[in-house]
């Protein structure tokens, strides 16, 4: 019997031989998010022990907690390919299916646990056989996982060095044994307070790690944050709203719904088809006239089949839905600002002194890990830049995570009226032990920008701190 103690993760080797050659060449990031715009329309399948939580239940159970058996998963007649078919006949170009929800059930083979299908009855390896049928319908493939994980302990404020490469090594078997994915969306990460945070979790590797396995995964993320903080294309659960961003916010993102009354299949309270054709129509206008794709969630029921009502009601939809025309170009302040492999902070972690409330949604927060994102934009009103509360002495500080030549520091501010003002502030550089070997202060914050001339000083943290009371908000921080 397979088992897997995550504090001994570290232990594992964690070379996954491929079983297809990726193309490790690189398009730019703006080509991939042109690519996802255009597709405008896909399909979620949350489908996974909670499906099997609903079966019979006094009411409805919204997740899995990781607390069942393997055997409680029991598909009597997946059929992956009809999921496939119904994306095709609803004119959708792709799907993402759920690998691993919150509750921590693997739905392949997972070397780093016991809590998978190859523990159940029935063994099939459900992620070999979504790629499958949807790589051969010629269909874009996304996979879904969370980071957030009950089962084995990955949650808010306790993850462990042996947890995050738990969670990494989970994401190395999905990135090599199924050929090129397309999407990888993450969840469960930093939106809720049981989440685990970016503390916790470092953006920053995982993104390292899905790059270095396939360049061309466009990194999806559920951080409700409209900037790359965080993800290649920002996400928001968007059920019954309409366009979940700034209105004037015209960077590709995503956002989803569900057809029926919930996101997992219940056989309890008219579980059936709740969202009209006018209802999906307008929903995809909303998104599309945004460059955000609908990603329309569609619960397969029990046996691994999709229910004749959702069949109906997408084929009425697309028979009537006029799909815009294919983006022929990027926009201009799509991808990055710059060459972000120029920067030693880019994606790097991040703190400051305090966290401002957030500005759109609740889930949303002007992170200080904003100020590394590639973005050199400053607009406060759609998440563009960190922001500390209002207070004495704020300040913003990056970890290099080594020693580094440091020849130059360019800071780049908020726009508008949000900007910081003319105040004093002093940038520092601090080696390993965190204590000052280079500094310099000037009077007026940068408009737009400063950058500071250091001559080959070594060191590890980059701290920017104002010498007043202030909210200090800061758009990008360029270290080279």
């Amino acid at each position: 019997m397979k088992i897997v103690k995550i504090v001994a993760l570290f232990l594992i080797a964690t070379h996954i031989q491929a079983q297809t050659t990726i193309d490790k060449k690189s398009k730019p990031l703006p080509e991939l998010q042109l690519d996802f715009v255009n597709t405008r329309y896909q399909a979620y399948f949350h489908y996974n022990m909670a499906t099997f939580n609903n079966v019979n239940s006094e009411e409805k159970q919204g997740r899995a907690y990781g607390k069942v058996a393997p055997t409680t998963w029991a598909p009597t007649g997946l059929d992956t390919d009809q999921w496939a078919q119904v994306v095709k006949d609803a004119r959708m170009t792709g799907g993402w299916l759920t690998t691993k929800h919150h509750g921590g059930f693997c739905l392949w083979d997972s070397a780093y646990t016991d809590y998978d299908v190859a523990s159940s009855d029935v063994k099939t390896d459900v992620v070999k056989a979504f790629v499958d049928s949807f790589r051969k319908a010629g269909l874009k493939v996304g996979l879904y996982y969370s980071i957030l994980d009950y089962h084995h302990k990955v949650e808010n404020g306790s993850t462990s060095r042996a947890e995050i490469e738990f969670t990494k090594n989970q994401i190395r078997e999905l990135l090599t044994n199924y050929g090129p994915i397309d999407y990888i969306n993450f969840d469960g990460w930093s939106s809720w307070p049981t989440n685990p945070d970016f503390d916790d979790m470092p953006y920053g590797e995982i993104y390292a790690l899905v790059k270095s396995l396939q360049p061309n995964c466009l990194i999806v993320n559920h951080t409700y944050e409209s900037n790359l903080a965080h993800a290649e294309v920002p996400f928001a659960d968007a059920a019954g709203r309409a366009y979940p961003y700034h209105k004037d916010y015209m960077r590709p993102t995503a956002a989803s719904d569900f057809i029926q009354r919930g996101w997992w299949w219940d056989n309890n309270n008219g579980f059936g088809v709740s969202k009209s054709v006018d209802y999906l129509l307008k929903q995809l206008n909303s998104y599309n006239s945004h460059n955000s794709v609908y990603i329309l969630n569609i619960s397969p029921n029990p046996e691994g089949r999709i229910d004749e009502d959702v069949i109906t009601r997408l084929k009425e939809t697309a028979a009537v839905w006029q799909k815009p025309a294919p983006l022929e170009k990027p926009g201009s302040d799509w991808g990055f600002s710059y060459e972000v492999s120029e920067n030693l902070a880019f994606l790097k972690p991040c703190s400051q002194s305090t966290t401002h409330p957030y500005i759109n949604d609740k889930r949303a927060y002007p992170r200080a890990d904003i100020a590394v994102d590639g973005v050199t934009e400053g607009n406060w009103e759609m998440e563009q830049t960190s922001g500390t509360k209002q207070q004495m002495n704020p300040w913003w500080m990056v970890d290099l995570q080594d020693t580094e030549k440091i020849n130059e520091i360019t800071i780049y501010n908020a726009t508008g009226q949000e900007k910081t003002e003319m105040t004093d502030v002093i940038v520092s550089i601090l080696d390993k032990d965190e204590k000052v070997v280079w500094s310099k202060g000037f009077k007026e914050f940068p408009d737009p920008s400063k950058t500071l001339k250091t001559k080959g000083v070594f060191g590890r943290f980059v701290k920017i701190r104002m010498q007043k009371e202030g909210s200090l908000r800061i758009a990008e921080v360029i270290v080279k």
